[in-house]
């Protein structure tokens, strides 16, 4: 059976090349930690030389906002699963037969918070992308107004972490949804979440407002 892909789909050209470059970077940067301090000054003139190089190709941030928002389909800068994004573990999410998402994610030290185990707050990123992705196959467009988190059991570093989303239902303005994270059969974090429709007139304003007040 054929399964659709709820997140945005990896590309290995282009920015999504760049992004999964610099995850690489990011990757050996912590795992060398004080070990490159010999050669730390090479190190930092060839990444000067590289973001130098790569800011002349970038607009001003309103353009560039504007440019992301723009594009069709999933988020590809969402610092969870967008591709664009190297902050991005990134995380690919599947429809399941039932509706609900499932998708798996390895996380490299550069998530590590208590030792050798992901920080929680990333657990808690994990939760709120896929509980709002859930809502949005569901046909809901909304964003996060509460995220209960339950942390069961600490996740090691380097693990396999399937995901799990479900929608729970929608009541007037606020649409639910719920989720998991399992290393193995191991329930390490559940959450639940409350949303708010993006088409909801008090949500419209305050996003309308919010390019002006940063401008």
């Amino acid at each position: 059976m054929e399964t659709t892909l709820a997140t945005a789909q990896p590309r290995d050209t282009g920015i999504d090349a760049v992004a999964s470059a610099t995850r690489r970077l990011v990757d050996a940067i912590t795992r060398a930690g004080g070990a490159i301090d010999a050669d730390a000054d090479r190190i930092v003139a060839d990444l000067d030389g590289l973001t130098a190089r790569i800011d002349a190709h970038a607009p001003e941030l309103p353009e560039r906002i504007a440019t992301m928002w723009r594009q069709p389909g999933p988020g590809r800068f969402d610092p969870a699963g967008g591709t664009e994004n190297p902050l991005s573990p990134p995380v690919s999410l599947w429809v399941e037969p039932d509706g609900s998402l499932r998708g798996e994610v390895t996380l490299r030290l550069a998530f590590q918070g208590p030792p050798g185990h992901v920080h929680g707050g990333t657990s808690a990123m994990l939760m709120d992308h896929a509980l709002g992705i859930a809502n949005a196959r569901a046909g809901y467009a909304a964003v996060t107004v509460g995220l209960d988190v339950s942390f069961r059991a600490a996740i090691p570093i380097g693990s396999t972490i399937t995901i799990l989303a479900r929608h729970e239902g929608r009541d007037g303005r606020k649409v639910r949804s719920s989720g998991e994270l399992r290393v193995g059969d191991l329930t390490c974090v559940t959450a639940t979440g409350t949303f708010v429709l993006m088409d909801d007139p008090s949500t419209r304003d305050m996003f309308r407002r919010l390019p002006r007040e940063q401008g």
